[in-house]
Formats: structure tokens, C-alpha cells, sequence
């Protein structure tokens, strides 16, 4: 990885394809037509989104990126008022490599920045998970929920010490 940079509003086709990877969805047409994922970056970028895009050689590898989700919000989201949700994929080509890390590890310097809490959603058998708890993620007592795909999914919160 060359560099992180922010996630700007023209970068909406490249966080489609990272949303894509994320939710294990095939592409970025399959996760747009699926609602409860396509609200992740429906009208990106909203005045509170904020988001990292990882670049090795001028491509993106990896993306991550915050969208709150307010009370009118579907129930499937995580609804804590200065609680925005994160997104996190890298491809296949950079994983191991401590993107992901970078990533999340940037996004909670600006979620401290802001004086912002994250949460996030992760299936019980992504190795991802213990990445999430090395960073300070949090379960969420009782938030063991099944997911879309009829397996489990842990609801995790970071919260900027006091």
C-alpha cells in the first residue's frame, strides 16, 4: 500500500466495488440491488459520511468508510446517536498485508477527531473479528443477531476513551 488517502464523492464506483466485497455479493450491481446493503452508500456523500481509500501503484486496494444511520433507518442498522456504522473490504490481492488495519485504524483517529463512536457488524467466522477487537471494538451485549445468509453477526462498538 502506497497511501491512504479521503474517500471523496467521485470515489462512489470504486466504494460500490469494495461494498460489493464486503457484503460477499459478486459486484457492485448485485449490491446495489440489495436494499439493506445498498444503504451503505445510497447518495454517498452525505454531509456526515467519511471514508479512506487504500492505493498501492495508483489502484485502490481497500476502502473503508462511516455512514451514521438515524431512528427512520430500516431496524437491521445499528441506530446510537454519533455511532456512524463502518465499512471495511480489501481485495483479495492486498489482504494480510495490514491494509485492513490501516484502514480501520485511520477511521478511528477521525471518529476521535470528531468525538464520534463506531460500530459495525461483522460475521462470526470473518477473520476480520479479531482485528476489530486488537483495535478496541467492542460486542454489543445481546447483539449476536443471524444475518442475511442464515449464518451469525456480531454488532461491535468503539468508543474513544474518556
Amino acid at each position: 500500500m502506497d497511501r491512504i488517502r479521503e474517500a471523496a464523492s467521485d470515489d462512489v464506483d470504486i466504494l460500490w466495488d469494495f461494498l460489493a466485497m464486503a457484503a460477499y455479493e459478486p459486484g457492485a450491481a448485485a449490491a446495489k440491488a440489495i436494499p439493506i446493503i445498498a444503504a451503505y452508500l445510497d447518495g454517498w456523500r452525505k454531509h456526515d459520511d467519511f471514508g479512506f481509500v487504500a492505493e498501492r501503484n495508483g489502484t485502490a486496494v481497500g476502502a473503508a468508510w462511516a455512514r451514521q444511520f438515524g431512528p427512520h433507518e430500516d431496524p437491521a442498522y445499528y441506530r446510537a446517536e454519533r455511532t456512524p456504522e463502518i465499512t471495511v473490504a480489501v481485495n483479495d490481492r492486498a489482504r494480510g498485508q495490514r491494509v485492513g488495519q490501516v484502514l480501520v485504524s485511520t477511521l478511528i483517529a477521525e471518529a476521535a477527531r470528531r468525538e464520534l463512536r463506531l460500530c459495525l457488524n461483522v460475521r462470526n467466522t470473518n477473520p476480520a473479528l479479531r482485528l476489530y477487537e486488537r483495535l478496541g471494538f467492542r460486542a454489543v451485549p445481546g447483539m449476536t443477531v443471524p444475518n442475511r445468509v442464515g449464518g451469525l453477526s456480531i454488532w461491535m462498538v468503539w468508543a474513544p476513551p474518556l
